[in-house]
């Protein structure tokens, strides 16, 4: 079965009803931006080896350059009384119809939601919506750094194959690492399991924001 994505991005909803992921638009770049401003995200190797950008309207310009032209979810919360919050993104950054590969990214989690599994939910939506477009092996690119990350994906049922020496060169001239996980769809079921029944331990959260 050939992987077959569309141009146009379906809205999904997460297992618990927590998180609608829907196809990111121009109106989620500014909260984007204020989500990028975080000091936290850029210290876990986030940006590819790119400068942080130092203003609001650098990040603004950062955001259009590396999400152009790639399959992005904007994500939201549903949890409040005031309507959805924009919380993220997560997409697919590659996608190679005859071996049938996909590589996912520009996952980005507003730091309020880190700790409270919300990067699983999400995942297991949009690698549910993956294989059922006959995803075959779907993979991550992960800085060594963002050991979060790594951890997280390690839990969910990725399988880190090694690492990519001197990978990229930074704009600083210095070069970067990347570790390589993946997993199979194979091992989404099992995977998808344990997912599925820790999110269903979760006792209800609000979130201050």
């Amino acid at each position: 079965m050939a992987l077959r994505l569309p141009h146009t991005l379906p809205t999904l909803r997460t297992a618990t009803g927590r998180f609608v992921l829907s196809p990111f638009t121009d109106a989620h770049v500014e909260p984007l931006a204020h989500i990028l401003a975080n000091d936290d995200i850029w210290a876990q190797g986030f940006g590819d080896g790119d400068h942080r950008p130092g203003t609001h309207a650098e990040i603004v310009a950062y955001i259009r350059r590396r999400y152009d032209g790639l399959r992005v979810f904007a994500i939201h919360y549903t949890g409040l009384t005031g309507g959805p919050l924009f919380v993220g993104t997560t997409g697919v950054t590659e996608s190679h119809a005859r071996t049938e590969r996909a590589k996912i990214g520009r996952t980005v989690i507003s730091p309020a939601f880190w700790g409270m599994k919300t990067n699983h939910e999400v995942k297991t939506a949009l690698l549910d919506w993956l294989f059922a477009r006959g995803a075959g092996r779907i993979e991550c690119d992960v800085d060594p750094r963002n050991h979060r990350s790594l951890t997280s994906l390690t839990r969910f049922g990725f399988t880190v194959e090694g690492t990519r020496r001197r990978s990229s060169q930074r704009v600083d001239g210095t070069w970067r690492d990347i570790v390589i996980l993946s997993l199979l769809t194979e091992e989404w079921p099992a995977a998808r399991e344990r997912t599925l029944r820790a999110l269903a331990a979760l006792a209800p959260v609000e979130f201050a924001v």
